[in-house]
């Protein structure tokens, strides 16, 4: 089901890549940062278009000059045909321009213009984003609506989270939306962005070649209808469009088939199962939407920390007590403006798709739960790395030697990382015979995020929300080593903003004698 003329067949070519090939993309819609090239590129995009223009607008002028000659000589020999034709002159004149001027016309109106501008499109393709590219911004939308609970007309509208921006989605986006939702089979959703596409259809008409069938649109949509069970409504859409076009014969063959559907109470019978919502939030998602009931623990507090580190006495830090089960702290201000801006700078250029190790393959991949891009640094790449782990190292009272790089992170559009543990909790010798497990994470916030982006662990209720300059810290084993299991965090997605963090993982190797593996007490009950 696709629109005809000019943009649905481009769809079509441009939306049938289904299979999950991130590895050979530049993955666009995962960071921000990596976002800002698209700007440019539609930039130069535009300015060809514009080169094709005055072409056409240059050849235009020629014509519509050379029509002006030629009419005046046209209606003079009208005017008085018998005199001007009896003028040898007049006569000769006519006969060569119809057997050469003509030739010359034929060409000219051959001569195509903007091939030019078309090798230059096609020159630029590589580096557009692919059809994994969309529908993977298709996937972040549909993670940020359902994740907080967003109305679709509302986000159509520019209105996200409560708070109104000054933009809106077109008709293209949102049809596009609804499409390639009901190419992944999530017909729920599929539903309302279709819905949402006719309702603007209404109200705004396409100019070519960007035209867009009503008819197809609300083919598709009775079909997603259809799919969801909703026969009845399926075909009051149906019979709306046979209103406009009464002779179509796949509306009438739809309708001839829904109404069979109807009559016999059988149902479409897909592949595909139906994605179906919830009827309430999950932990995850009211820990997104800052939901959580604050902590009555009278024993968490904020105070500042002169004793972790020999230098903390001269310089100590802001420390907020967050949780004791798992152990649990924010500092505040910890990185300056300027260190912020220098680590931005130094991750921008070498940012990569980032990737979660796999137990079951042995390897780090990329998955659709981790939108990111990130970049390592060594802890001596330079004076502000040497800076920042002495600095995890006054705030941790760990030792970092055998810990794991620097990782900078940017979050691009819905960027999230769904529930995980950061300890291995394996065997692999490869992961943890070394160095040991992962016994903290320390995560640091270089950026606000206007909205969304929050920290989140379900099992304990808590969310943490980006401030920049801040860092927190959890411990992810208990103290005789084992993984703690409350640890469980997510990434929530991000609403509006450019989400940056720097996290390091501590292995728990070199902790010893910093925080020794104690045995548990184990009740023996005699018989």
């Amino acid at each position: 089901m696709r629109s005809t003329k000019w943009l649905l067949p481009l769809m079509l070519l441009t939306y049938t890549c289904s299979s999950f090939q991130v590895l050979a993309e530049e993955s666009h819609s995962t960071s921000v940062a990596g976002m800002v090239k698209l700007l440019e590129l539609e930039a130069q995009l535009i300015d060809n278009l514009l080169e094709y223009a005055d072409e056409m607008e240059s050849k235009l002028k020629i014509v519509r000059r050379s029509i002006a000659s030629m009419l005046q000589e046209n209606f003079k020999a009208r005017n008085s045909t018998e005199e001007y034709l009896s003028n040898p002159l007049n006569s000769f004149s006519l006969i060569r321009r119809m057997n050469r001027d003509w030739q010359v016309w034929q060409l000219y109106l051959e001569d195509p213009v903007g091939l030019n501008q078309v090798d230059k499109i096609q020159e630029l393709r590589e580096h557009m984003p692919t059809s994994t590219d969309v529908e993977e911004a298709v996937t972040a939308l549909d993670r940020i609506q359902s994740t907080y609970g967003l109305k679709i007309g509302d986000i159509v509208n520019g209105n996200l989270n409560g708070k109104q921006y000054n933009v809106s989605l077109t008709v293209l986006d949102t049809y596009a939306l609804g499409q390639i939702l009901f190419d992944q089979g999530n017909y729920v959703a599929a539903a309302g962005w279709l819905y949402q596409a006719i309702i603007t259809m209404e109200k705004y008409t396409l100019a070519p070649p960007m035209d867009l069938s009503k008819t197809e649109v609300r083919m598709i949509y009775a079909e997603t209808l259809l799919r969801l069970k909703q026969n009845a409504d399926a075909l009051k859409v149906i019979n709306i469009a046979l209103a406009d076009k009464p002779n179509d014969i796949k509306l009438l063959l739809k309708k001839s088939e829904i109404e069979t559907l109807i009559r016999t109470g059988s149902n479409v019978v897909t592949a595909k199962s139906t994605t179906v919502k919830s009827s309430g939030p999950n932990t995850f998602q009211i820990g997104c939407r800052g939901q959580f009931k604050p902590s009555v623990d009278a024993r968490l507090h904020c105070r500042y920390n002169s004793t972790t580190s020999p230098f903390l006495i001269l310089a100590p830090l802001k420390m907020e007590l967050v949780g004791l089960d798992p152990y649990m702290v924010l500092y505040h201000d910890v990185l300056s403006p300027k260190e912020i801006e220098e680590m931005q700078d130094m991750a921008t250029p070498g940012l990569k798709r980032a990737t979660v190790y796999q137990a079951s393959s042995g390897r780090n991949e990329v998955v659709r739960t981790r939108t990111s891009k990130v970049a390592w640094f060594p802890d001596s790449f330079s004076s502000l790395t040497l800076r920042l782990n002495a600095r995890i190292a006054d705030m941790t009272g760990f030792q970092l030697y055998g810990s794991e790089m620097l990782q900078l992170m940017n979050y691009g559009l819905g960027g999230h990382y769904a529930n995980h543990y950061d300890f291995f909790n394996t065997t692999d010798s490869n992961k943890t015979a070394i160095n040991g497990d992962r016994i903290a994470t320390v995560l640091f916030y270089l950026t606000d995020v206007e909205q969304g982006g929050a920290t989140v662990f379900p099992n304990i209720q808590k969310a943490v929300f980006p401030q920049r300059g801040s860092a927190i810290i959890w411990y992810n084993l208990k103290d005789d080593g084992e993984p703690d299991k409350q640890t469980l965090h997510a990434a929530c997605p991000v609403i509006v903003g450019s989400k940056w963090v720097c996290n390091k993982w501590i292995r728990e190797r070199e902790q010893l004698f910093r925080r020794p593996c104690l045995k548990r007490k184990m009740n023996v009950i005699l018989k």
